[in-house]
């Protein structure tokens, strides 16, 4: 009693004395009026309380706005890839002087790259020294060379990096990479770091990477890198000469007979993660660069890889899905949908009309074969026909076997038993074999790493015959 339930209130005190009979007296007409009064309330609440529960949820996003979004960021994908696609612009004139410019508080929470666009463009400075107006993919340029610092900050080389009212930019001129920097940043130090030399001639040098080692110097990582590691083996311990991006005698500082810094224009030909191990390439001489360059762009070179897999993603498997940018993301990228499968592709319809080739992905080929399976992890050989950004990691994520180890790809409660068990935080992924042609002889070239020991003693769990039937593919230790 008195208890508000499912809408309705209470009936009034009048209203229940005259169920089952109503009073006979002068004050029936108002019991009356207050009785029908009460039931067209009660009526009333039942027919919102019915419109609320049944009514449709509104739409809490718009598509359209979400499918101009997506373009945006797709567009800004392409902008980053023609501004990776060569060091230079080529738009630039590499002796302009150095601009220092002010965010003004219109340009608050900007990306620095469209703040760039704005200021350089607008900047009086500029306009007296050149007649052409920048595109933001030049403006991404500048970033990308590290000719842009924000003071009390330093060097910027991200494009989203948010700017904020009031910073000071100092502009440098875009010379070569790294221009722009402090003295300690732009100069790559040789270091005493210990690297596995596979192959070596006056034309090239072919490494090891260890696992946990960055290939080449960036922010955050201005040492330490397997470049470094490099201009140390090519001055003071090869057999063959230092090559062409080594220039000069130097003590054990870096420093020449003069007392300046010994830079490296390091002959980078491929990359691979900080966690991935095995063969990479290194030019020693701009002939060789040149020819290693066109053969990789040119898909002339095969690479094969070893992986430990969460799972079994089958022999002779062919994964032939496009790779691009996730939407949300942006640092992962994944297997782009197939838009004729509808549903299944889990992604609307309409945002599979127009789309352009880079919103569609770019193709990705790959060959997976496992070589051993255990029931729960296998050692799976992969060679990519392409080098999409992070291939084989998302290729395998797709098919549900993720590299073993893989923080950003993989299954986190795997990941924590590898760490618990092996004490390894990495993806367990190997660069096992690179076939080329030399780049100024021509002749054919297997060059093969095999696996660190940490990645071969889980292999030898998994595959125990395996050292008998591939014993290439696995380090010196015994199990």
């Amino acid at each position: 009693p008195g208890s508000v339930v499912f809408g309705f209130s209470p009936m009034p005190v009048a209203v229940r004395s005259t169920f089952p009979t109503a009073r006979k007296n002068k004050k029936a007409a108002t019991t009356t009026s207050s009785s029908s009064s009460w039931m067209r309330r009660q009526r009333r609440r039942i027919s919102i309380s019915s419109n609320i529960l049944h009514a449709k949820p509104k739409q809490s996003f718009n598509l359209a706005e979400l499918e101009a979004l997506e373009v945006q960021f797709d567009r800004e994908d392409e902008q980053d890839e023609e501004v990776d696609a060569t060091e230079e612009d080529g738009d630039f004139d590499e002796d302009a002087p150095t601009v220092q410019l002010t965010i003004p508080p219109e340009l608050d929470n900007y990306r620095i790259d469209n703040a760039l666009l704005k200021l350089l463009n607008d900047d009086e400075q500029h306009k007296l020294n050149s007649s052409k107006v920048l595109s933001r993919s030049q403006c991404g340029a500048l970033l990308s060379d590290g000719c842009v610092r924000i003071l009390g900050r330093g060097i910027i080389t991200k494009k989203a990096h948010l700017v904020e009212a009031g910073e000071e930019i100092v502009r440098f001129a875009p010379g070569r990479r790294g221009v722009g920097m402090s003295s300690e940043e732009e100069v790559i130090r040789p270091q005493d770091i210990p690297i596995e030399v596979l192959y070596e001639d006056s034309d090239m040098i072919v490494v090891n990477k260890a696992a946990g080692i960055v290939v080449h110097p960036a922010a955050g990582n201005w040492e330490g890198t397997l470049v470094n590691a490099v201009a140390h083996h090519l001055m003071y311990k090869s057999e063959f000469g230092s090559g062409e991006f080594v220039g000069g005698s130097a003590d054990d500082d870096g420093k020449d007979e003069n007392g300046e810094a010994v830079g490296l224009r390091p002959g980078i030909v491929h990359r691979l993660d900080k966690g991935t191990t095995g063969v990479i390439v290194v030019a020693k001489t701009k002939a060789a660069l040149s020819a290693l360059s066109s053969a990789f762009a040119e898909r002339k070179v095969k690479k094969t890889y070893v992986t430990i897999a969460v799972g079994n993603p089958g022999e002779n498997v062919v994964i032939d899905k496009p790779i691009g940018r996730h939407p949300v993301y942006r640092q992962k990228m994944r297997v782009v949908p197939d838009p004729s499968k509808g549903r299944q592709a889990r992604v609307a319809p309409i945002f599979n009309k127009n789309k352009s080739a880079a919103q569609m992905g770019r193709r990705a080929l790959s060959f997976v074969n496992s070589l051993a399976f255990d029931g729960k992890l296998s050692v799976t050989e992969v060679r990519i026909e392409t080098g999409r950004t992070h291939q084989i990691r998302v290729h395998l994520q797709d098919r549900g076997c993720p590299v073993y180890g893989d923080d950003v790809y993989g299954i986190s409660d795997w990941n924590r038993k590898l760490t618990k068990q092996r004490g390894i935080m990495r993806p367990l992924l190997h660069a096992h074999r690179l076939e080329i042609d030399h780049p100024i002889t021509g002749e054919k070239m297997v060059l093969c790493a095999p696996m660190p020991d940490d990645m071969s003693k889980v292999a030898d769990i998994i595959w125990p015959t395996g050292r008998d039937e591939r014993s290439e593919l696995f380090s010196a230790h015994e199990q």
